[in-house]
């Protein structure tokens, strides 16, 4: 319980009042690699903390579980590229050791991990510096998260990443609002404000676009919208449903769900044709398709079971086939980059996020009762997801092997349909 209360202490201390959405951990902080984030030298003054946003970062991934800084003993910060014993006693595998020095208009960051067990005592595992204005340094304290990540994990890290939400202030006079934000809930930018109801964002693959559903004309329909210039295209307005949209990653084709033609199905939208392809035609439900990496799975929810289940089409061989066998229902099924295995949201006393192995076999993530619209993190290694917290409508994360778990309340207003962007080039 102490490390949990530390935890969260360093989680206020790496936050700040213009974090969009807080952080509440509920569980996971005491597993993953042992690192110990030692506080950075740097100017006194300066607005961040770079090695709490780095420790932060590190165990909301579930692969870590950083030392708490202050439960350190006196005496181990580290000096130069040496960190003395203490740290090592503490049973940290390895120490985060770095500087933030004024150059000029900008910051030098430099980071070093040292090994502090076994064949690695001593050992430089990974160094790094570069230069970052003061209002970037958050995002040059990521990148130092996202290379520890990669050095551990072998894959990205996703911690430089965006999302984008939908927001509900009741009472204003644009009560619905689309926006973007860092990962972490910093640097929120509205995208779109409205007086009717906006849904279900879905990215592009380069992080230029947002594609989404607006009833501002009193009907649903599916806009595509750069989020810089906000210049925007209508790409589906017909009598009826048009919901659901969803990036191929590709970024050749927005999937989409349709009743023009009488019961919801499956179609496409070709955005180098400009032409719209049908890809199911059958008297059940089809809805909320989702790509799966390749580009070449459609997985879609469908009740032509008998109740809503998971099917897959393939492009290759335009068949359909049954994803899901265990649980009442499955719905919102999300691919995990990286592995064979998807995230959906299951009906198990509730709706539960959960993930689909390659065998089938179920393994719940959350046991929260109201989640949906879940989004994973592009590298795999988080889930996103709209639930309901203390009565509020809000989001919350958790790591894909459900290590780590938190909640993201906001005191804005209610928020949902978590969309999370793509990696950004290194």
């Amino acid at each position: 319980m102490f490390r949990k209360i530390v935890a969260v202490m360093l989680f206020a201390a790496a936050l700040n009042c213009q974090a969009a959405l807080q952080i509440e951990i509920t569980g996971g902080i005491n597993e993953g690699h042992r690192v110990a984030v030692i506080p950075f030298t740097q100017p006194t003054g300066l607005n961040l903390d770079v090695a709490a946003v780095v420790s932060a970062d590190l165990m909301r991934s579930g692969k870590f579980a950083p030392l708490p800084m202050t439960a350190l003993p006196k005496g181990s910060v580290a000096q130069g590229e040496i960190v003395v014993d203490t740290a090592a006693q503490s049973g940290a595998e390895a120490a985060v050791t770095g500087k933030v020095v004024p150059t000029g208009s900008d910051y030098e960051v430099e980071f070093t991990v040292t090994g502090l067990q076994g064949a690695n005592k001593g050992k430089v595992l990974a160094r790094y510096s570069g230069k970052a204005p003061e209002r970037l340094l958050r995002q040059a304290a990521h990148r130092i998260s996202d290379r520890i990540y990669e050095l551990y994990t072998g894959q990205r890290g996703a911690f430089r990443t965006r999302i984008a939400y939908v927001v509900f202030k009741r009472g204003e006079k644009y009560p619905y609002q689309l926006m973007t934000a860092d990962y972490d809930g910093f640097n929120e930018r509205p995208v779109l404000k409205s007086t009717q109801p906006i849904m279900t964002p879905t990215w592009s693959p380069d992080g230029t676009r947002l594609a989404y559903v607006s009833f501002e004309n009193r009907q649903p329909a599916i806009f595509m919208q750069n989020i810089n210039s906000q210049k925007r295209e209508k790409l589906a307005t017909y009598p009826g449903l048009n919901s659901s949209p969803a990036w191929s990653p590709d970024g050749t084709k927005i999937a989409m769900t349709l009743s023009k033609d009488g019961q919801p199905d499956v179609y496409y939208y070709d955005l180098g044709e400009h032409k719209l392809y049908r890809v199911t035609d059958n008297r059940a439900i089809d809805t909320e398709p989702n790509w799966s990496s390749d580009s070449k799975i459609l997985y879609f929810t469908s009740e032509r079971g008998g109740r809503a289940q998971i099917y897959k089409f393939d492009f290759a061989t335009h068949q359909t086939e049954r994803v899901t066998y265990q649980g009442q229902m499955n719905l919102s099924a999300r691919p995990i980059p990286g592995s064979n295995a998807l995230v959906v949201i299951t009906r198990q006393n509730g709706f539960r996020v959960a993930r689909v192995d390659q065998d089938g076999s179920l393994y719940m993530l959350t046991t929260s009762t109201l989640d949906e619209s879940p989004s994973v993190a592009p590298n795999g290694s988080m889930v996103i997801y709209s639930t309901v917290y203390q009565g509020r409508k809000g989001l919350a994360i958790v790591s894909t092997d459900g290590r780590f778990k938190a909640y993201l309340p906001s005191s804005a207003g209610e928020i949902s349909a978590p969309a999370w962007g793509p990696l950004l080039e290194k």
